[in-house]
């Protein structure tokens, strides 16, 4: 089983975005995802950029993959997705439009975590166009993702660590919340390197708010649940980069996948480093928002 660092989520400046790179290369992950997948008026690596980065990641024995827009809506973002389609690297589609602008039977083609592979047949046809994998949807469940790799055996990558993507719209929710429209963008964004947090009127943590996405306020985590991923055939677990620790939670999950941490251990480390705290009740088929144990979970599970 692997494990991946997915695409950076939130607006970084390019500086960070190359040291982050330079410590992704030096990290012990197996393959790392470039580009954007949530805004194309963010400013961070140029096309030049990630194609420097990714080759310099390949040398340092790292998969490169390449993600694509989440949502193409126009001119602008369907000429991003061109570029980057252009790079000698593997690609993960976020949007169907992609399949029209490049062959999955012709070149490295994976699905994201925001097409819809809910079930057997959507990944199928998938596959029978020619992708390679999988990166299931963050709401499956274990049995849900059991089923689909049971009756499918393509390879399938869980987001198994970081704020979970919740949603999408066209409007942009952080210039809203400066008093601007998506149009008037002042990159707001790059003030909130981990999103910004909504509340309720209650105070409870709700949401994070990140240009035109949502994300849960808690991080999401399945570091109790390593062995019993591997069990039912995953194939790579994903760690969504956050502003902060986010190798920290690499090192925490590459031990535990080598044995070297306990479940309880992992957690603990990880729930020190998450400020909104942890959550993974959809594996569990539950509440996305609530964190169970995997000695709870698990209990009585085939």
């Amino acid at each position: 089983m692997e494990l991946a660092i997915g695409p950076v989520l939130f607006e970084w400046k390019r500086s960070e975005l190359l040291d982050f790179y330079d410590k992704a290369a030096r990290s012990a992950v197996d393959r790392v995802y470039l580009g954007e997948v949530v805004c194309v008026k963010k400013r961070g690596l140029s096309i030049d950029d990630m194609l420097e980065v990714g080759r310099g990641l390949e040398r340092a024995g790292k998969k490169v993959v390449v993600s694509t827009l989440a949502v193409v809506s126009n001119d602008e973002e369907l000429d991003l997705v061109r570029r980057v389609l252009d790079l000698p690297f593997a690609v993960e589609a976020n949007d169907m439009s992609v399949f029209n602008m490049a062959d999955p039977k012709e070149r490295e083609i994976y699905a994201g975590p925001h097409i819809t592979t809910y079930n057997v047949p959507s990944v199928e046809c998938l596959a029978e166009l020619g992708v390679r994998g999988v990166c299931a949807p963050v709401e499956l469940s274990r049995e849900s993702l059991r089923y689909n790799i049971e009756h499918t055996s393509v390879p399938t990558e869980v987001f198994c660590h970081g704020k979970v993507p919740l949603a999408f719209s066209w409007r942009c929710y952080t210039s809203r919340a400066y008093g601007r429209t998506k149009g008037e963008c002042a990159h707001d964004c790059a003030r909130w390197p981990d999103g910004m947090e909504t509340a309720t009127l209650d105070g409870e943590r709700a949401f994070t708010i990140n240009g035109t996405s949502v994300l849960s306020a808690a991080t999401y985590s399945l570091v109790e649940y390593v062995e019993d991923l591997e069990a039912i055939g995953v194939a790579a677990l994903r760690i969504s980069p956050g502003g902060r620790d986010t190798f920290e939670a690499v090192d925490i999950f590459r031990r535990r996948m080598d044995g070297a941490l306990s479940a309880e251990e992992a957690a603990a480390e990880l729930e020190a480093l998450s400020p909104g705290g942890l959550c993974n009740g959809w594996y569990l088929a539950g509440p996305g928002k609530v964190y169970i144990s995997a000695a709870q979970g698990l209990a009585g599970a085939s």
